[in-house]
C-alpha cells in the first residue's frame, strides 16, 4: 500500500462557521434553479504544513435573484506535504475538502426544511485557474 501513498497527508478538518438565511419573499418557480456557487480557497502554509480554508457561498444574492435561501460554509482543512512544497497540492486539498462541504450543505438544507440542496461536483483545476486570474 505504501507505493500508492500520497505525499499529501490530510490530518483533519473543522467547520469554522455556517450561516443560513431563508428568503421569506421567495416565490417558488417550476423550473429548476441554477445553483449560484462561489468557492474561495485561502491557503496558509508553514514549511510542510498547509491549512486550507474553503469559504463556500451559495445563492449570495437571494433577494435579487429569487433564491430560496443564502448560505455560507467556512471549512478549514489541515494537511502535511511530506518533502515537497505544500502549495503544489492545493488542488488535491480542495478535492479532499469539497465533499465535506457538499455533505454539510445537503444535510443542513434538509434539516432546515427547504428543498435539500446537493451541490454539483466541481472541476478543481478550473476553480484554481479562475482564482489565479483574480489575483
Amino acid at each position: 500500500m505504501a507505493k500508492y501513498e500520497s505525499v499529501l497527508t490530510f490530518q483533519d478538518y473543522v467547520v469554522n462557521e455556517i450561516s443560513f438565511k431563508r428568503n421569506e419573499n421567495y416565490k417558488e418557480i417550476k423550473d429548476e434553479i441554477e445553483i449560484d456557487l462561489k468557492i474561495t480557497p485561502k491557503i496558509i502554509r508553514n514549511n510542510e504544513k498547509m491549512q486550507v480554508n474553503l469559504i463556500t457561498d451559495i445563492f449570495e444574492k437571494m433577494e435579487e435573484n429569487n433564491y430560496p435561501f443564502k448560505m455560507q460554509v467556512n471549512l478549514v482543512g489541515n494537511f502535511i506535504a511530506n518533502g515537497d512544497e505544500p502549495t503544489k497540492f492545493i488542488g488535491n486539498a480542495i478535492a479532499i475538502l469539497y465533499p465535506y462541504i457538499r455533505a454539510i450543505v445537503s444535510t443542513y438544507t434538509a434539516s432546515a426544511n427547504v428543498n435539500p440542496l446537493i451541490l454539483p461536483t466541481i472541476n478543481v483545476n478550473k476553480l484554481i485557474e479562475s482564482q489565479n486570474k483574480k489575483d
